[in-house]
């Protein structure tokens, strides 16, 4: 009687040890995944919570903000699909789409899209404005990575920009200070803008510097290319979420 009873214990025990290590391969998610598109890939890191793209730097001065001062709507970094293609700083092969995909893949949530039938009744500063007059979403963390002299550089998308605001009637030059977030609305509408990460609250886009409302384009911007990687350097744009998991 007992050996039966050690025997049937053992049995359960070899069945529990085979159930479970399958079980648990199952549910974990792969850490790490890429998807390659043309010329450009996507690393998709889910233990760091972060999206990395690789993106080409463009320079092309005719547009707003790129060498001299300017004010813009259009996307710092987005997709070369896009229909705000040429405005782009940062500009990657990959899908705006599968960009989003991603984002959301990683645990990074929305919390307020702005459809363009509101567009009107909500966009400026104004004493009016209110909570529902911004996108909003997970804060986000938006990096810039390239190889520069053999070492990998690391820097925060606003180190590279200068930001100009008007107080008293003259112009002061500041720090770039964006609050960025992850709205997804470009995508939830199907607007095709190709535009990823935007320098204000544009609802054109999927990543948005909500510290002001929607489509308050009162503060000029400036790229420095003292600190910026040279025209044509391949880089990888990192979007890292600021909670992790």
């Amino acid at each position: 009687m007992v050996t039966f009873v050690l025997r049937s214990l053992l049995l359960a025990s070899l069945c529990l040890s085979l159930a479970f290590p399958v079980a648990a391969a199952k549910q974990k998610p792969t850490a790490v995944t890429t998807v390659k598109s043309a010329s450009d890939t996507m690393t998709v890191d889910q233990k760091s919570s972060e999206v990395r793209v690789t993106s080409t730097v463009l320079k092309d001065c005719s547009q707003p903000s790129v060498c001299d001062w300017g004010r813009r709507f259009q996307a710092f970094f987005g997709s070369k699909d896009g229909k705000m293609a040429p405005f782009f700083i940062f500009s990657t092969e990959v899908n705006r789409t599968e960009i989003d995909k991603s984002i959301k893949s990683v645990g990074i949530k929305s919390r307020r899209q702005i459809p363009m039938t509101e567009v009107k009744e909500r966009s400026g500063l104004k004493s009016t404005t209110q909570k529902d007059d911004y996108l909003d979403g997970d804060p986000l963390l938006v990096s810039v990575r390239w190889k520069k002299d053999g070492k990998m550089v690391n820097v925060a998308i606003e180190d590279l920009i200068e930001e100009k605001i008007t107080v008293d009637g003259k112009d002061v030059i500041k720090p770039y200070t964006p609050h960025f977030v992850y709205h997804g609305t470009a995508e939830a509408i199907n607007f095709a803008s190709g535009c990823i990460v935007c320098p204000s609250g544009c609802n054109g886009g999927i990543i948005a510097d909500n510290s002001l409302p929607l489509k308050e384009t009162k503060n000029y911007f400036r790229f420095d290319w003292n600190k910026m990687p040279p025209p044509g350097t391949k880089v990888e744009i990192v979007m890292k979420s600021v909670y992790g998991k």
